[in-house]
Parts: structure tokens; C-alpha cells; sequence
């Protein structure tokens, strides 16, 4: 007894019901893996800005002297905020002539968000004359641009400091964020913490997404 099969469909269609078919089984995974993936990068990435020269020296070093930093726990309180501008979103799997296509995209610190952290207590402080000074801003955005006219920090304890480590007196100079820190839109303490583990991130996404194929 002799048996024929006959295919109907053409290789492109078929190749398309699988990529449709494999397309539904991603989709699905991703969905379920998305909440995990948000908290462990979450994790990882405020992990990374204490990791960072920035956060040592705004606790206990230059930036903490010279920006007048008095409350070193705001510091954590300024990440924690920065980390709750982040997020993480997927671009949709599409269906097309190479295969499946898609991916995920991760946001911090968006220009709607930048006046809800930079602007708030934590990230600035106030001088003798009750003016808001804010470190955060200058720290992430200001890069070299003098910031004090005509004065400097000079090391020295004083009553008057903030910081108790360091304060500005006048000066024939100007004091702008020192340059090893200076930060601009692009590149900046956050910019820099996000870059150094960007491979754990991809492998945190691929993990997830694994685990619920």
C-alpha cells in the first residue's frame, strides 16, 4: 500500500505559521518574565551607581566637601528616586521577512522625570543665604560650566560648613564640579552606571525569558 502527502501550503507559508506560531509562545514568555526582568535590573543598576567614584565621594569625599553635602543618607535617597524613573518596556514581536523581531527598551531619568528628582530636597542643598543649591543638576548635567563665580573651596573645618569638611571663600577663580565627576546629558554618574553592566542586563533578559519558554 502506497501513501502520497501533498502540501498545500507554499515554504514561505509555511515558514510564516511557524514564525506566527513562535511568535504567540515569545509574546507569552516575555509577558510573564517583564516583572522580574523590571526588578532585577532595578536591582542591578542601583547596585552599579554605588558602585560608581561619584557615590563614594558624595558620601565621604571631594563632592560631598565641596558640593556641601551635610546629610550623607540623602544620597541613598537621591538613588532610590533615580531608580524609580527607570523602566523597562518591550517593543512588540513582529512577524517579518527574516524572521521575528522585537526587543526591549530601558529608560532613566527622562525629561518629564528630571524635574521630579533633580528638584526635590534630597538633591539639593541650601547655602548660608537660604538659597536651594542644586548638586544633583550640576553633578548630571552641567558638565564644566562655571558654576560659583569668583570663589573656590578651601579644606578646612568651620562652623559655617555644611558639610563640616570644606567651604567656599571668594576667590579671583570660579568653582565648577570637579572634572573627574563633571557630568552632561550623555555622560554622566547615571549614563556611566547603566554602560558598565550593560551585558548583566542583556543577561538578565535572556535568563527570564528562558525560564518561561
Amino acid at each position: 500500500m502506497k501513501f502520497s502527502l501533498r502540501l498545500l501550503e507554499t515554504d514561505s507559508q509555511i515558514s510564516k505559521l511557524i514564525m506566527d506560531e513562535l511568535k504567540i509562545i515569545l509574546d507569552k514568555a516575555i509577558n510573564t518574565a517583564l516583572p522580574k526582568i523590571s526588578t532585577e535590573i532595578k536591582i542591578l543598576i542601583s547596585e552599579s551607581l554605588r558602585n560608581q567614584p561619584e557615590y563614594s565621594s558624595l558620601m565621604t569625599g571631594t563632592l560631598k566637601a565641596e558640593l556641601g553635602i551635610a546629610d550623607a543618607t540623602s544620597i541613598n535617597s537621591v538613588i532610590d528616586a533615580l531608580i524609580e524613573t527607570l523602566a523597562v518596556q518591550r517593543n512588540d514581536i513582529k512577524v517579518t521577512n527574516k524572521g521575528l523581531s522585537g526587543g526591549f527598551v530601558l529608560t532613566m531619568m527622562k525629561s518629564d522625570d528630571m524635574n521630579g528628582v533633580i528638584y526635590t530636597e534630597p538633591a539639593s542643598v541650601k547655602d548660608a543665604s537660604g538659597y536651594s543649591l542644586p548638586w544633583l543638576e550640576w553633578l548630571l548635567l552641567k558638565g564644566n560650566e562655571i558654576l560659583v563665580k569668583n570663589y573656590e573651596v578651601s579644606y578646612f573645618p568651620s562652623p559655617y560648613s555644611r558639610s563640616g569638611m570644606a567651604i567656599m571663600i571668594p576667590s579671583s577663580s570660579s568653582w565648577r564640579v570637579p572634572p573627574q565627576f563633571a557630568g552632561t546629558e550623555n555622560d554622566n554618574w547615571t549614563t556611566r552606571a547603566i554602560n558598565s553592566v550593560e551585558d548583566s542586563v542583556y543577561k538578565i533578559i535572556q535568563e527570564n525569558i528562558e525560564k518561561n519558554l
